[in-house]
Order: structure tokens, then C-alpha cells, then sequence
């Protein structure tokens, strides 16, 4: 994934808060108590706090993760490039192994009663961009794993989805991104829905503003991708 796209919770903040209490649920639901929700990190741009979306670690600890590579140092993310299979573990997210030989900032293992058990998952969106789910509690059942990320991806897709932008997009401003993308200038747009040029014009400004762009191609390009056009 690209992290100079936008994400659609950017612009809607309520769809992050409600995706944050879906995953509160979750975690309470399988008698887990912490999570990490994250970008699944690139090796250009692995910090933690980089790719974080939430979680309800304590700040502390969260704190002292902050400048730790999740791409090179977390033995978790290392497992999830090789595998689409969730991964256990009873470390947390950035303990390596000393036989592997990989140098970390993080001296020890969290043993809390609350991350006893680890369990790291890796989920696509419909757009195929990665994401990365840290789940941790006193203790993981394995029969109920299928279950919890069936929910987990629910929750993910509420969050993701583009029918958000539908709704952020008027019918006239998509119209204008169609016609936009077939190669029609604001004058000849005008021309065949008889309208002023000014009119398209101030319709496909709105509309690169609410996509949180600053051409019309990259407008075209964002109406693209969430599947407008």
C-alpha cells in the first residue's frame, strides 16, 4: 500500500471510531484484552507509529515501542510475509529470536497476565492494501480463531470500503469525473450537458477537494479506485 494514499477514515473520522469500537467488541468477545490495528508495515517505512490506525496498548508500553522497526525486528510481521496463516506466539509483537540474529531495541519479553498470548494477522482489503492485526490476552483458543477473523474482516471492510465516498460525492460531481475521465475539457462538458463552464468547473473543484486531491487527474484516478467510474 501506498502511504501517501489518503485513507477514506481520514476524511471520515466517524468510520475510524466506529471501526475502533467494532474491534473493541471483538477483543471482548473472544476474552482477549489488547489490541494493535496497523498498516502492515513496508521495509521504506516500518516504524510502529508510522502504520498504527489504533490499538489500546498502555501508553507506556506503546511509548517505548515507538521508534522500533516492525518490519525488520518483529518476529510476528516476519512470519506474516511468509504466510497467510495467523501466527501465535507467547512474545510480543517485537521479540526476535537471538538465533536469528537480528538486533533489537526492545531488551526483554511484556510477561502481563494480558499478553501471556500473541496472535498476529494479516488482512487484505478490497482494494488488496495489507493491514495488520496484534490481538493479546491472558490465553488464545485456536477452535475460535476461524470466528475471530471472520469478524476481524467484517470490521476491516466497514472501515475500507468506498460506499462512504458515494455518499461524499454528489451525482453531478461523479458525472463530471466521468466525463472528465474521457478526456472532455470543463468547456466541452459544459457543452454537451448544457451547462455554464463556470458550473463544472466549481462541481469538479468540490470534488477534488472532498477526494483530497489537487488535480483533476488524480481526482479521476481517486474516483478510480473507490470504484466510482
Amino acid at each position: 500500500m501506498s502511504h501517501h494514499d489518503r485513507h477514506i477514515w481520514d476524511r471520515e473520522p466517524r468510520r475510524l471510531a466506529a471501526f475502533e469500537v467494532a474491534i473493541r467488541d471483538v477483543v471482548g468477545k473472544f476474552g482477549l484484552n489488547f489490541f494493535l490495528v496497523s498498516v502492515f508495515p513496508e521495509a521504506a517505512r516500518g516504524g510502529l507509529l508510522d502504520n498504527l490506525i489504533t490499538t489500546n496498548w498502555p501508553g507506556d508500553l506503546l511509548q517505548s515501542y515507538r521508534s522500533t522497526d516492525m518490519f525488520t525486528q518483529s518476529n510476528i510481521v516476519a512470519k506474516l510475509k511468509e504466510s497467510v496463516l495467523p501466527v501465535s506466539s507467547e512474545q510480543l509483537l517485537f521479540a526476535r529470536a537471538e538465533r536469528e540474529g537480528v538486533a533489537s531495541q526492545i531488551g526483554g519479553v511484556f510477561y502481563d497476565d494480558g499478553f501471556a498470548c500473541n496472535v498476529g494477522i494479516s488482512l487484505h482489503d478490497a482494494k488488496a492494501r495489507q493491514y495488520l492485526f496484534m490481538l493479546s490476552g491472558s490465553n488464545c483458543s485456536n477452535a475460535e480463531l476461524a470466528d475471530l477473523v471472520y469478524d476481524l474482516m467484517t470490521a476491516l471492510d466497514d472501515l475500507t470500503r468506498g460506499s462512504g465516498a458515494i455518499k461524499l460525492l454528489s451525482r453531478r460531481e461523479i458525472e463530471f469525473l466521468r466525463w472528465s475521465a474521457a478526456g472532455k475539457s470543463s468547456d466541452e462538458i459544459a457543452i454537451i450537458l448544457g451547462l455554464s463552464s463556470h458550473t463544472v468547473t466549481a462541481y469538479l473543484k468540490t470534488a477534488i477537494k472532498k477526494l483530497g486531491v489537487t488535480t483533476r487527474i488524480q481526482a479521476v484516478v481517486a474516483a478510480y479506485r473507490l470504484k466510482l467510474l
